[in-house]
């Protein structure tokens, strides 16, 4: 039986392979450090697909100029969580916390013991709020002290500072002593959603 012969072979895997290595910088660019930290803690190639497709922002919008609205909102709120140290996830919270759940830190972020942002439905948690294993104590008095303000905000307040404070940033006042911690609880209450 005769073979035919074929004039274009096309390499599907390497076609693919390139296509991939190609659009991977500008995938790493557009996710959150949240993203970045649970694709490189994926446990298989399954869990990285995933958590690399769940880590790119959907713009959708048919007018460009709201699509740049919005793409100009996420890249806002990515510098202000590189800003404050990065994002941790509820498990990772949980274990550095050491709870036995992560509806134990669900809760402390209800109670305004820890402050959390919502991005995209993700529930994370700024880094610069723990000392080691322990949360900062300026962080719950802080957050009782503006308790209708939301995460986003405090956290652009905490990040951006105030004209009042100077050049000093509230997230490294905070770190500080007591009265710079008031200064900056004082600060914060003149905050609105």
């Amino acid at each position: 039986m005769p073979r035919h012969a074929t004039t274009a072979t096309v390499d599907i895997d390497r076609v693919l392979r390139d296509r991939i290595m190609a659009s991977a910088d500008r995938i790493i660019k557009m996710m959150p450090l949240a993203a970045k930290t649970a694709a490189i803690s994926s446990v298989d190639v399954t869990a990285l697909v995933l958590n690399i497709a769940r880590g790119i922002p959907a713009v959708e919008a048919d007018d460009p100029d709201e699509a740049e609205e919005i793409t100009n909102a996420i890249a806002f709120k990515r510098r202000m969580i590189e800003q404050a140290g990065g994002v941790f996830d509820a498990e990772a919270v949980r274990k550095l916390l050491r709870h036995k759940t992560v509806q134990a830190v669900y809760k402390a972020a209800r109670d305004r013991r820890l402050l959390m942002i919502e991005d995209n439905g993700a529930k994370l948690f700024p880094a610069f709020q723990f000392d080691g294993d322990t949360i900062r104590s300026a962080i719950p008095r802080l957050l009782a002290a503006v308790p209708g303000v939301s995460g986003w905000t405090l956290l652009q307040f905490l990040v951006s500072g105030d004209e009042g404070l100077g050049e000093e940033r509230p997230i490294d006042l905070i770190k500080a002593d007591e009265a710079d911690v008031a200064r900056v609880i004082r600060f914060a209450q003149t905050l609105n959603d």
